[in-house]
């Protein structure tokens, strides 16, 4: 019989039964040592199977790496060099970097072992190739760094709006220096971030575009990075308040390329059957969430239960949607947990439970306090949050109110 085990968790609650299956009449002492022994075995037998199977089958130029380290102590520097070499051509394929230095860092010291004069120009030409892989590194980690630093800012931005200006003039500087197209992108890409509430977020993803477009050879890390545009002007252009029209077209451009990649992000999908449920095309909604449904699992789950709310919520049947979102508004996720609870509202007022409304909102604007860092989609709540308080209280809107740019998810709220 074939278990299947989805955390640690459930692999100890088997071992545990098991051992209690197998010996019966074993002492507590003696079956707590016979589990941990268990735990060592199949541990160590899960870890080979990842490692040959899961990556060093997919990643042959870290399987010659280890193949060379491990023959250096038998003295065969051809061998060695043998593995060396296939392995620095096979990360070039594989457009890793790290391993190319690794790879002609051994190569050079299979050719001073060797004391082979006649390889010496090999080394110069080698070392040449290693400063310039180096250079390449150190300036990927710089747009690395920036990217952290927008990330952080549209999670909690009172650590770093302090010092944006002196973010944004950073990578001005950069963007002027850098080459690169793809680097050159990436630092628009973290601009747009850091300008996520102004109309420089579109200049900046369209100049990152451009530069996109711009590239010739088409290699693994352009996808990458192409997904990663795609999927951040999807999500930032929903919090800007874009119409779902434009939404659902930027869906399409991340789907198109789909097959390049072996797994689906399934925040990309998330946003894609969202989108579909507002545009009220909710019979293909529910067939994506459907066919799309593996994706979610484990902590993913909470995006197909707030998927599954939504959808029982626009077609009528509320009570299916209120269990499931009475659980997603006490979850840590705070972008859920916020929606669920003002999607909680617009059902508790179209049922006319004032009773539950007033600690409810009360809760709610409690809770928009406590994350009042988070700012993606945070004036927007604010609004929707303060107008259907005043749609349940009965009380007059104020005058000459300025209104945010709403979310299509937010308009819909306020229907």
């Amino acid at each position: 019989m074939i278990h299947q085990v989805h955390s640690i968790d459930n692999l100890n609650a088997f071992l545990i039964k098991e051992v209690a299956l197998m010996w019966p009449h074993s002492s507590a002492k003696e079956k707590d040592l016979k589990i941990r022994r268990l735990t060592n075995l199949y541990s160590g037998i899960i870890e080979k199977i990842i490692l040959e199977e899961e990556y060093l089958e997919k990643n042959s130029s870290f399987k010659s790496i280890l193949l060379a380290k491990s023959l250096v102590k038998n003295g065969n520097t051809e061998l060695v060099n043998y593995y060396y070499d296939k392995a620095y051509l096979k990360s070039i394929e594989e457009d890793d970097k790290i391993y190319q230095i690794t790879g002609l860092r051994g190569k050079i010291r299979m050719i001073y072992t060797s004391q082979n004069e006649k390889k010496i120009e090999k080394v110069f030409e080698y070392n040449k190739k290693l400063a310039e892989l180096n250079e390449s590194i150190y300036k990927k980690s710089i747009t690395d760094y920036y990217n952290n630093i927008s990330n952080v800012y549209l999670e909690k931005n009172s650590l770093v709006k302090d010092e944006k200006a002196k973010y944004i003039t950073e990578i001005g500087d950069y963007l002027e220096e850098f080459k690169d197209p793809l680097l050159k992108s990436s630092l628009h890409v973290s601009m747009a971030k850091l300008n996520f509430d102004n109309d420089n977020l579109y200049f900046h993803f369209n100049e990152a575009k451009k530069l996109m477009e711009a590239i010739a050879i088409k290699d693994k890390s352009y996808y990458d990075f192409e997904r990663k545009l795609n999927f951040l002007e999807l999500r930032l252009s929903f919090f800007s308040g874009k119409d779902v029209d434009e939404l659902i077209l930027l869906t399409h451009a991340i789907f198109k390329d789909s097959n390049k990649f072996s797994v689906i992000n399934n925040n990309t999908l998330f946003y894609r059957i969202f989108i579909t449920v507002l545009a009220d095309k909710i019979d293909e909604a529910q067939l994506f969430l459907d066919q799309n449904h593996i994706y979610f699992k484990g902590e993913s789950k909470i995006l197909e239960q707030f998927l599954k709310a939504i959808i029982f919520e626009k077609t009528g049947d509320d009570k299916k949607a209120i269990q499931l979102l009475q659980h997603i508004v006490y979850s840590s996720n705070y972008f859920f947990s916020i929606m669920s609870r003002l999607l909680l509202i617009k059902i508790y007022i179209k049922q006319n439970k004032i009773s539950v409304l007033k600690s409810f909102v009360e809760s709610t604007q409690r809770y928009l306090i406590i994350n009042q860092d988070n700012p993606l989609g945070m004036n927007s709540h604010q609004f929707v949050l303060s107008k259907l308080k005043s749609k349940f209280m009965n009380l007059k809107g104020k005058k000459n109110e300025i209104v945010p740019k709403l979310t299509i998810f937010h308009r819909y709220l306020l229907q």
